[in-house]
């Protein structure tokens, strides 16, 4: 570099708030500072030899990289809502189980006398016997069961209310099986019979 340039170089170093310079090309190297009362130091650094790396006497300072643990945070389970069934109209309520039916008592029902098909009636266009409701006695018939190719009667053996038919037409029954359900007649006590009597001689008085 010519020495003119180098002056140019220094005078605007000098005026400026610079405290260091440094200038370098592949043929000549300078370095100007400030020390004192503010004096400019030429420090002329001799050039590099040809097809050698020029070397930067700075030492360079490595920066620390500051490795920043993030936390990680664990999700959060979701809490369970309790949902009140007074306010969610569309809750399922469960019904209750029905009751279990009450056993038939044997001595409520007129049963078969022998092992057959039983019938409700004497052919299908004729009417049953006995429906719902109606009051049979002692020694009636209230059915027919078809045994050895011979049609035996099913008579009632006690008095009664006819509750149920325990049996379908046409089914076959064993020797005993409850056919029909009855609601027993109350019987009737000697004072219950001696108030009617009673009744009866006042009322013709």
């Amino acid at each position: 570099m010519e020495l003119d340039k180098i002056y140019q170089l220094m005078d605007k170093f000098e005026q400026s708030s610079l405290t260091s310079f440094e200038y370098r090309d592949q043929d000549f190297e300078i370095q100007m500072g400030k020390k004192g009362h503010g004096k400019t130091t030429v420090t002329p650094q001799p050039a590099p030899l040809p097809n050698q790396p020029v070397i930067d006497p700075t030492p360079v300072t490595p920066t620390p990289v500051s490795t920043v643990s993030t936390p990680v945070v664990a999700e959060a389970e979701p809490t369970p809502v309790a949902t009140s069934t007074a306010s969610n109209p569309t809750s399922v309520v469960t019904p209750d189980p029905e009751p279990e039916p009450a056993p038939i008592d044997p001595k409520e029902c007129v049963t078969a006398p022998v092992v057959g098909i039983y019938y409700p009636a004497h052919s299908s266009e004729e009417a049953p016997y006995v429906k719902l409701g109606d009051h049979v006695s002692v020694g009636q018939q209230v059915g027919l069961i078809q045994a050895m190719q011979m049609m035996r009667p099913v008579v009632a053996k006690q008095a009664g209310t006819v509750k149920a038919f325990l049996v379908k037409n046409g089914e076959e029954v064993n020797f005993g099986q409850p056919l029909i359900q009855l609601i027993p007649d109350t019987p009737v006590t000697f004072n219950q019979v001696r108030s009617v009597v009673a009744e009866r001689i006042k009322h013709f008085e």
